[in-house]
């Protein structure tokens, strides 16, 4: 997929953070001249176009638009500060305060958000292996102003990699992370979940390897957890021995204990 990057319509010239996106990224930049996406995306034969704007970087994909915001996340978290109701995730993951916590597959980032925000003393990195979605989460993270405090820290505490996660879980000697986790694309879409619809365009569709399962193992302390909807034949193909999730929800944790 050929993504190309530019300005919106009144501006032309490259600010200082956008300059930094496309050195990292690697995505091309085409000047914008006041022409249509359309037009922009048609003439470079691209698929998507990216457009910088003062809030961060945003997708154009099939008449769709990706750009990163936390509101799942924000959702979640305001529900333990009110109501105490602990997270799905946070769950499934036991989390304790200063564990460290791989998120193999991070996407939009919301449950990487939500891992941090119970992780005061600990720490949080996101590994996202399509460049789009991880420069436009990376970046759309860095530039996010919230006016709730527990919230941006919890953003801005998170390390975003560019990487292939099996190629990264290579990389890391044994036992370094508490938990890695894996939220990957589901196999069977939930067709109600149309706020990720343009994510999942630009994704990896690929589903977790057993090399990565087994790379995972080595790595974590603790636990290796997988997300997938209720009653998922992944949980078994990838040997998650332990589930966790409520009888009303269409979500699944497959957990594997590390001994």
């Amino acid at each position: 997929m050929k993504i190309i990057a530019t300005t919106t319509q009144s501006i032309d010239d490259i600010a200082v953070d956008f300059s930094v996106f496309l050195e990292e990224s690697q995505i091309t930049y085409v000047p914008r001249q006041k022409k249509s996406l359309d037009r922009i995306r048609v003439e470079n034969q691209a698929s998507a176009v990216i457009v910088w704007e003062t809030t961060g970087p945003v997708l154009y994909i099939n008449e769709r638009k990706f750009f990163f915001h936390p509101s799942m996340a924000k959702v979640r978290i305001s529900a333990f500060r009110k109501n105490n109701t602990l997270d799905p995730l946070i769950q499934a993951c036991d989390l304790k305060e200063d564990d460290y916590f791989l998120d193999c597959t991070l996407g939009l980032g919301a449950d990487a958000i939500v891992a941090s925000y119970f992780l005061p003393r600990g720490k949080v990195v996101g590994v996202e292996s399509s460049t789009a979605v991880c420069y436009i989460v990376k970046w759309g993270m860095q530039l996010y102003k919230s006016n709730m405090p527990w919230l941006q820290e919890a953003i801005q505490k998170i390390q975003v990699i560019n990487q292939d996660h099996t190629q990264y879980l290579k990389s890391l000697e044994d036992n370094t992370f508490d938990i890695v986790y894996f939220d990957p694309m589901f196999r069977i879409p939930l067709m109600k979940s149309q706020a990720i619809s343009p994510l999942r365009e630009a994704a990896n569709p690929n589903p977790l390897s057993e090399e990565a399962i087994a790379q995972a193992c080595r790595v974590a302390r603790r636990k290796v957890v997988v997300k997938e909807r209720k009653g998922s034949s992944e949980f078994k193909r990838l040997n998650c021995t332990h589930m966790s999730g409520s009888s009303n929800n269409n979500v699944t944790y497959g957990i594997i204990n590390i001994d």
